[in-house]
């Protein structure tokens, strides 16, 4: 009887020290979980920002806008759970940020109406929170998306295209007149 006691025994603290083991296992991986998150969390805000720096370097944007555009990525995870969906909306939504204040750059370089531009990102800005708290799914699924598209000017038509590009036509046409000038002439 006394044998089947200290077994039993034996075998309760194998099965307890097995168990911390797993669990202490358990937690490292959620540990590593969690830092994998917040790097790739971190590497989203620091290249956001790092891009509005160099706006801002540009002087596309003034200093004390940059604070107010980089709140749309630090304040993502203000109310909204840290799971991986969130990140890869983050992720997705401060790209289209970034895209949308390039192409409009471009444009605005193209056409050379950088004050327009200047108006519309003033006006972006503007409407955009002013407290973390309204940071919310709400803002990043529904009224961001909005303002993005706001924001957004008509493509380049043909014919602003045109302009920037030399004028080939009209010098292929003075080519064939002439050459054609000339065959008239010796025929």
């Amino acid at each position: 009887m006394v044998f089947v006691v200290i077994l039993t025994l034996i075998l309760l603290i194998t099965l307890l020290g097995v168990y911390m083991v797993i669990e202490r296992n358990r937690e490292k991986a959620r540990e590593a979980q969690r830092r994998m998150f917040n790097a790739r969390v971190k590497q989203v805000q620091q290249r956001f920002q790092s891009h509005l720096h160099e706006y801002e370097e540009a002087r596309i944007l003034r200093p004390k806008h940059v604070p107010q555009l980089n709140a749309i990525c630090s304040n993502f995870f203000v109310v909204q759970g840290h799971n991986e969906d969130n990140l890869t909306y983050l992720e997705y939504i401060s790209e289209r940020v970034l895209q949308t204040l390039d192409s409009e750059l471009a444009k605005s370089y193209v056409r050379n109406d950088i004050d327009t531009l200047a108006e519309r990102i003033q006006y972006f800005i503007s409407e955009l929170p002013t407290r973390g708290i309204e940071f919310n799914a709400a803002f990043y699924h529904d009224i961001l998306p909005t303002l993005l598209t706001q924001l957004t000017s008509s493509d380049l038509s043909d014919h602003e295209q045109l302009k920037d590009e030399p004028d080939e036509t009209e010098d292929d046409v003075d080519e064939q007149q002439e050459h054609s000038s000339a065959r008239h002439e010796t025929v």
